[in-house]
């Protein structure tokens, strides 16, 4: 019943098949990247007016429907368009969507096979669709989501203004001390190095965080998560403290970003209702 209610709303939205511009309000395409194909829901303001994508990365539930209505506020309060792709389980479980793809069985996987590419390959084809090649993107996620999107930010080569990692139950350290996905130790530690950490630190990635995320639902509280901080609210504020203390001892730019949402937990809509959300994607 459920796929059957699924199936009859889809029905009523805008379907579009790639290479059309997003159409206005409330719509369903999917796009082709590659070997794969990539449900994704979109949503243009009535008045939108050229505005920079934004990409919309859900969590653990996979209901990419349910975070680009959430995102609408983000996206008429700054004139964006948004676009939400499902990572289904079936086909992306934990390792390839929170942990990217990234390793798999403690081997490290050809990029190719990283799914961060399939989400640059997404903003490059939705760019090319809008007829606009150059067309400025930003990224944002909240709790599996904000895994991805943790673990894109070091490895995946991308154009992004912005990366908004919101509430994740983990993160990777800079340091090869500890191993992926926690740190870029173990199977990653090849790619590692000086300019590696430099690139890293040079991310335009944001820590977003709500302070009263505080609760265990949904949390990885494995050993080696729980040693980044015994909360995810605490566990953020570590991440950030660790690249602080290493552009310190280098020398080198921080482009990282912490932004902190008072009284809001584990929650998208709020994070992304919240008035911190524009520091946190922009200046």
């Amino acid at each position: 019943m459920i796929r059957i209610a699924l199936g009859l709303a889809l029905s009523l939205l805008p379907i579009t098949l790639s290479a059309a511009p997003i159409p206005a309000g409330d719509g369903y395409q999917v796009v082709k990247i590659k070997n794969s194909n990539l449900e994704v829901f979109t949503y243009k303001p009535a008045n939108y007016a050229n505005g920079p994508l934004l990409l919309v990365f859900h969590g653990v539930d996979r209901n990419a429907d349910t975070y680009r209505d959430n995102a609408k506020t983000i996206a008429d309060r700054f004139g964006m368009v948004v676009a939400a792709p499902l990572f289904d389980k079936s086909r992306f479980p934990g390792a390839l969507y929170q942990r990217g793809g990234i390793v798999n069985q403690k081997a490290l996987q050809p990029q190719e096979k990283w799914s961060g590419m399939l989400a640059v390959g997404l903003a490059d084809q939705l760019r090319r669709d809008e007829g606009r090649p150059d067309l400025d993107y930003y990224m944002i996620g909240h709790s599996a989501g904000g895994q991805f999107l943790a673990r894109l930010a070091p490895f995946v080569p991308h154009a992004a203004k912005r990366i908004v990692a919101a509430n994740p139950s983990s993160w990777i350290f800079p340091t090869a001390k500890e191993e992926f996905p926690f740190g870029l130790g173990g199977a990653t530690a090849s790619l590692v190095n000086d300019d590696f950490l430099k690139r890293y630190l040079a991310a335009p990635l944001t820590v977003y965080l709500g302070m009263t995320d505080t609760g265990a639902t949904n949390r990885d509280d494995s050993e080696d998560a729980v040693e980044q901080g015994a909360t995810r609210y605490e566990r953020g504020l570590n991440f950030f403290r660790a690249g602080q203390a290493l552009a310190k001892e280098k020398g080198w730019a921080l482009n990282w970003r912490l932004v902190e949402v008072p009284k809001v937990g584990h929650s998208s809509m709020r994070m992304f209702d919240a008035p911190q959300v524009k520091a946190a994607l922009f200046d």
